[in-house]
């Protein structure tokens, strides 16, 4: 088999531009989805009404297909009478997804910190949330970073999901692309490399954070 470069060559601009849109996507979404996760997991410690629906909330996330969610969300929200872009539902959906399984991974690294810190704090006067500010959220970054770093490259890939909606991220371009030339292999392999190129950048900021975060844990 001979590998077209040609091909290639003329693909990559318009993956590129694909990989934007993936991008844009993610930038937008998944902070939005780890502001959710935050007060959902915060919810889940309360004793309020919020705690059965934060909870419900995860459960939906685990549970319901990600590829599900997009189509309820693209087709059913018209039914409501709300008008939506693809670019809207991709964000949304992104946002919505990233915070239930955040809530997940937030509501484990408060466990991790002992509890018997926050009970010292709490006797010695501070509030709740003083002790969730000066105690909890220092040492939390370290037991945050490693699981938020796959989630973010794990989201970030799942915008090929998109492609459904005829977003025009990657994976959308390089279905146009294969329907023009047929050439899969040269087109879907570079969506591929440029995928894992992306995945590895992302992956390398994570380690890198984990690194700036554990020197700062040594000289406090």
């Amino acid at each position: 088999m001979v590998i077209d470069f040609t091909i290639v060559r003329d693909a990559v601009p318009v993956l590129l531009e694909g990989l934007r849109v993936s991008a844009l996507v993610s930038v937008i979404g998944i902070p939005m989805g780890i502001l959710i996760g935050i007060v959902a997991a915060y919810a889940t410690q309360s004793r309020t009404l919020l705690k059965p629906v934060a909870l419900a909330y995860v459960e939906l996330v685990r549970n319901i297909p990600y590829l599900i969610l997009v189509y309820l969300s693209f087709f059913g929200l018209p039914k409501l009478g709300i008008g939506a872009s693809a670019m809207t539902v991709a964000v949304g959906c992104t946002a919505f997804y990233t915070g239930g399984y955040f809530c997940e991974i937030l509501r484990a690294a408060l466990r991790s910190v002992a509890r018997g810190q926050t009970h010292a704090a709490l006797s010695l006067g501070m509030t709740y949330w003083q002790t969730q500010r000066h105690i909890v959220a220092p040492q939390l970054f370290g037991f945050l970073v490693p699981p938020t770093t796959s989630l973010v490259i794990m989201m970030f890939k799942d915008s090929a999901i998109f492609s459904v909606m005829s977003l025009p991220e990657m994976t959308y371009q390089s279905n146009l692309l294969t329907a023009n030339t047929f050439a899969y292999v040269e087109v879907l392999g570079t969506t591929a490399l440029l995928y894992w190129v992306s995945s590895v950048v992302l992956a390398s900021v994570g380690r890198r954070l984990e690194t700036v975060i554990g020197r700062r844990a040594r000289h406090v």
